[in-house]
């Protein structure tokens, strides 16, 4: 209770903290449209990131959220063989914040995330181990962006 006190002392407020005057950050990231290439993991990613932006909130589109990712993978475990037992996924993602009607860009970063799979005997096993390694990673992907959003949207006082 004490560390309450010093914390509001000081100016601390909340992240995701919504504000009498203008909604605050989780209404300026229920603003945004995110427009991601149609491949599967952009489209993992763009689902992703329309789920944790919009937050059960209605708000009308101001900001479009333009994504380019590039995914890679790495073979990490070889056996002897050459069997390959582990693989790596690499999604890095290139994000700008446009202002829908003057499509002037407000903000661009890049975000970054590795998952691990492994790879068995049967393929059917190894192409849905990919496939959930592929919405793992578009998900920390995801987690990352809305998070440099918030920041950004906190410190320009939304």
């Amino acid at each position: 209770m004490i560390a309450g006190l010093f914390l509001s002392a000081c100016g601390f407020t909340p992240l995701y903290a919504t504000r009498s005057d203008n909604g605050g950050v989780v209404t300026a990231l229920a603003a945004i449209s995110v427009q991601a290439p149609p491949d599967r993991v952009n489209r993992a990613l763009r689902i992703s990131l329309e789920d944790q932006l919009r937050a059960n909130t209605l708000v009308a589109p101001q900001y479009r959220l333009v994504l380019s990712s590039a995914l890679s993978e790495a073979d990490v475990a070889i056996e002897q063989d050459t069997e390959v037992t582990r693989k790596n996924l690499r999604l890095r993602t290139t994000f700008i914040l446009r202002d829908m009607e003057t499509d002037t860009a407000l903000y661009e970063a890049k975000a970054f995330a590795i998952v691990a799979y492994n790879r068995v005997p049967s393929e059917f096993a190894n192409i849905i181990a990919e496939r959930d390694a592929q919405e793992r990673v578009a998900n920390q992907v995801a987690e990352e962006i809305r998070t440099k959003l918030a920041i950004y949207f906190e410190r320009q006082g939304s």
